[in-house]
């Protein structure tokens, strides 16, 4: 039991170094209004890594991909003009951003740092996070397949998964320890960065967006000549 344990704590060590989620909570955690609503993402992202882990373990992903092709198929005749409704959407999208733009003065801008982001925005960002950092998770698929081999009884095995994930969080944990005793010196930082991204976004969103129409477009066109 004690090499089983080993195992377990070794690879979901190795695991918990997710460049996507610390990186993520880094940011996040001096934007939420209580800082202890940073609990949402980082429970999100153990949770849905577990989930994974467990539909994986379980071949019940095999039924999800059947499904997802099903979708697939059933949407491809209309592809061409749902892309082209995205990217009609996006262009009055930004129309109105350009409008907004205009009529906010540089001296009406006002840097708010907590409460910027919602528990549900740090649920959903949790979730993107980890579906992401899934399929290059490496470890924890060779962890999983490990798990395959054992003889052990499904309550072990979702009893190891637990353990797995309690580790998986670990550094998000302390991430949030450092942050409450650090509090101020933090909050100084995420000031700057907050200033920054107000100037960023007024060029990065519009280039992004135009991006994304111009794709949209494309595959429209695609799809129709197909």
């Amino acid at each position: 039991m004690w090499q089983v344990l080993l195992v377990t704590i070794s690879t979901s060590a190795f695991d918990s170094l997710n460049p996507m989620a610390i990186g993520q909570q880094f940011v996040l955690q001096g934007l939420v209004k209580k800082p202890r609503d940073i609990w949402y993402f980082i429970l999100t992202t153990g949770f849905v890594n577990f989930l994974g882990g467990v539909l994986f373990y379980f071949s019940l992903s095999d039924i999800l991909i059947q499904l997802w092709n099903q979708i697939k198929t059933s949407v491809t005749p209309y592809l061409s003009i749902i892309t082209l409704i995205g990217a009609v959407g996006l262009i009055l999208y930004l129309i109105r951003y350009f409008w907004l733009i205009r009529r906010t003065k540089e001296e009406e801008v006002k840097v708010t740092i907590k409460g910027s982001v919602s528990p549900l925005a740090l649920v959903l960002l949790g979730i993107g996070a980890t579906i992401s950092e899934l399929a290059t998770a490496l470890p924890y698929f060779a962890f999983i397949g490990w798990l395959m081999n054992q003889s052990f009884s499904y309550w072990t095995v979702i009893g190891l998964m637990v353990i797995y994930n309690l580790i998986y969080m670990g550094p998000l944990m302390i991430m949030y320890v450092v942050y409450r005793t650090q509090e101020a010196r933090f909050d100084q930082f995420y000031h700057w960065i907050q200033i920054k991204m107000i100037q960023w976004k007024k060029v990065l969103v519009p280039v992004i967006l135009i991006s994304v129409i111009l794709f949209l477009f494309w595959q429209s066109w695609n799809q129709f000549t197909l």
